[in-house]
């Protein structure tokens, strides 16, 4: 069996089609991660929800910003310039689509293979079982019939920079920091406005280079994959992460990844 993994899809069907076939995906004994945002901005949200829902068991997703948006926007929610979404919400089968996506997971870790997969990134703060903990917390609520209250709520843009002492704040938060992470300081303070590759705040640093309490969980080294972070594009040169926003849905290229106990190896790139 090959695990493989994808970054951010973002409706980008064809590149997705044409990287499992070059790498001979097949789902009856093959599985493939979604490094999350399966959908938005490009032009087949609905044909990759469709296809990711059709492999079943043989496909592991974690939750984006850009599909939480989906997940919003269905409950009645804003629509944002650019988002390509109408086409899946006006679908037969919205419905169990929408369904499907919001029991969807924010983290999920193998601890056979020794990966975890999130859509952005966690705080220096956080150990792997805290994170963990604080993912099951919003899982809960995304999971209940609260689900669309919540969604739009998360549309705001003044999300905390610290972590709150508020449980509702807590939760936007948390959800913050696993879907839009990008650099924070080793002190937890997150900056959601930078989306650049390179920090123009000498106080921050991408989330991944900090001595964090994550780094140091268990005897067994364990490894990060992520996506969101399109202007960073591929992050391979860490020895705990791997970032695979390649920036497909930008003009540049949808990446895919084969997952080993030992580490990785970069198998197919498509251009969108």
């Amino acid at each position: 069996m090959a695990v493989y993994v994808v970054g951010d899809i973002q409706g980008c069907y064809k590149p997705l089609e044409t990287l499992l076939k070059q790498v001979n995906f097949d789902p009856k004994k093959d599985v493939l991660w979604c490094a999350g945002d399966m959908v938005n901005r490009g032009p087949d949200s609905l044909k990759v929800l469709r296809f990711l829902k059709s492999l079943g068991d043989a496909c592991v997703c974690v939750l984006g910003n850009h599909d939480i948006q989906l997940l919003a926007y269905y409950a009645g929610g804003k629509s944002f310039t650019g988002d390509t979404l109408n086409e899946v919400v006006q679908a037969k089968d919205s419905d169990e689509l929408i369904e499907w996506l919001r029991h969807k997971p924010l983290i999920h870790h193998d601890k056979d293979l020794a990966w975890v997969m999130l859509h952005a990134g966690l705080s220096p703060l956080w150990s792997l079982k805290k994170a963990k903990k604080r993912a099951k917390k919003v899982e809960k609520v995304l999971q209940s019939k609260h689900w669309g209250d919540f969604c739009k709520m998360l549309q705001r843009k003044d999300f905390a920079h610290v972590e709150p002492e508020n449980k509702v704040e807590r939760l936007s938060f948390t959800t913050s920091v696993l879907t839009r992470t990008r650099f924070c300081s080793n002190k937890g303070e997150f900056d959601w406005k930078q989306k650049t590759a390179d920090a123009k705040d000498k106080h921050v640093l991408p989330w991944f280079e900090h001595q964090a309490k994550w780094k140091k969980d268990g005897k067994k080294k364990t490894r990060f994959v992520f996506g969101h972070w399109a202007a960073k594009g591929l992050v391979d040169n860490q020895e705990h992460v791997l970032g695979l926003d390649t920036g497909c849905v930008w003009g540049g290229a949808l990446t895919i990844a084969k997952l080993k106990k030992d580490g990785f190896s970069i198998v197919g790139s498509v251009g969108c």
